[in-house]
């Protein structure tokens, strides 16, 4: 099986041999050798659990691992953004860890008028996926509004009034946070890593 780190090491032209004797000898393996390509073992060598005569296929192999190549470095390059954004903050965050993410709740003290942004709660999943924001603004009469960003945009997500409890803006925000995790919206390398920590600099 084409692992990551083998694949890191693989030269193009071993690839290219690779995917040549793929074409050419039809349904049997292929695998690095002494010169660059060779025929593999059968698949229960490789995959210890496969069925009796299970061939692999080295296209699909070498197809997977390029994605998931892409998918770990576009999630490395999201991980980078976010510790950008947070090393640039001139206010007070937290984080909470939740089984499937984490949440950066970041506390602003912005002048209380209309369409100031009070928090930000920032849901980035432990995978790959894209992260997500929801937006505490001062709507104005004791209303808070929460927005929803993310790199596609931004919605409008309910308003709540302060006259209902003081921790119900956070509550609600924390909610729509955890909601976000458990169905993020999927990776897309095709995106800039800082699609939304752009949306979120505040100054």
């Amino acid at each position: 099986m084409l692992t990551l780190p083998l694949l890191a090491k693989m030269s193009s032209a071993a690839l290219a041999s690779g995917i040549t004797a793929c074409l050419t000898y039809g349904q049997y393996n292929v695998a690095g050798g002494p010169n660059g390509s060779g025929l593999m073992p059968p698949a229960s060598v490789v995959h210890p659990n496969a069925r009796p005569g299970v061939m692999l296929d080295p296209l699909a192999e070498v197809a997977d691992a390029f994605a998931t190549l892409k998918q770990d470095r576009a999630k490395a390059a999201r991980n980078r953004a976010m510790i950008d954004w947070l090393g640039s903050l001139r206010t007070r965050f937290t984080v909470q860890r939740l089984e499937m993410g984490l949440v950066y709740k970041v506390h602003y003290t912005p002048a209380a008028h209309a369409g100031a942004v009070l928090e930000d709660y920032v849901a980035v999943p432990y995978g790959p996926e894209l992260p997500f924001a929801v937006s505490l603004h001062a709507a104005g009469n004791g209303v808070i509004r929460l927005e929803g960003l993310s790199c596609a945009g931004e919605e409008t997500l309910g308003e709540v009034d302060l006259s209902e409890g003081g921790d119900t803006a956070e509550t609600a925000a924390m909610a729509q946070a955890e909601a976000y995790l458990r169905t993020p919206d999927a990776a897309d390398p095709g995106l800039p890593a800082d699609c939304l920590t752009v949306r979120l600099n505040r100054s």
